[in-house]
């Protein structure tokens, strides 16, 4: 099978070389553990492929992203992708979103993206309704499955964050992988990985610790 390397050597040994091409996976945890820098080296590696990447936004301003990937060395070689198309940022925020995401997917089937982030997935789906709607469990997964089911193109990878302090819905079930990133707190902050789903994989079974570095996510077993 074709995969797409997650720009994380030691995680993509972890998944036979790479997320399935033309998967859509979903990397689930709390805020701030390390998920949009995941995504940061997924684009950056799609863009050194010579890959279409399009990264979405949908709860920071454009302002605090380029402070996070100018944090990395990586940074310069991101902006640089950024300058000349072949990463596209974009920030809404969900009211904004709401109104433009059916025909933004259809675009990007267009102008043929093969590497997709959309950063909180999972949260869109509870804040598009209106005061007077009830988001019910039953139209919020309708919403989700429709989404998905437009994701699901020939060379398009999709990656979707989920903060794991929201629901997650029905989002796990239909994806394809799953990685989930979580804190241990042993005395001092540990970071930690682990692959809970992974079709067409015989992928790592143990969860793996990682710190967040100049250089981005770095698996400890990598330094």
């Amino acid at each position: 099978m074709k995969r797409e390397s997650t720009g994380i050597p030691k995680v993509d040994e972890m998944l036979e070389g790479g997320f399935p091409a033309s998967s859509i996976i979903g990397i689930s945890g709390p805020p701030g553990v390390g998920k949009s820098i995941f995504a940061l080296h997924f684009l950056l590696e799609g863009a050194r492929n010579n890959q279409k990447c399009v990264y979405v936004n949908l709860e920071e301003p454009l302002s605090n992203i380029n402070n996070l990937i100018n944090e990395f060395k990586f940074g310069k070689e991101f902006t640089k992708f950024v300058k000349s198309g072949k990463i596209v940022i974009k920030c809404y925020n969900y009211s904004e979103f709401e109104n433009i995401y059916s025909d933004f997917f259809l675009k990007v089937n267009e102008e043929k993206v093969q590497r997709l982030v959309i950063d909180s997935f999972n949260v869109f789906f509870t804040s598009t309704f209106s005061s007077k709607e009830i988001p019910t469990e039953i139209n919020i997964n309708k919403m989700i499955n429709k989404a998905i089911s437009i994701l699901r193109k020939d060379d398009l990878t999709t990656v979707l964050i989920l903060e794991k302090h929201k629901d997650n819905y029905n989002v796990p079930y239909l994806v394809d992988g799953m990685i989930e990133f979580d804190f241990l707190d042993l005395g001092m902050i540990e970071r930690r990985l682990f692959v809970s789903k992974m079709r067409w994989t015989n992928q790592y079974k143990e969860s793996v610790p990682f710190e967040i570095t100049e250089k981005g996510i770095v698996l400890n077993d990598e330094k």
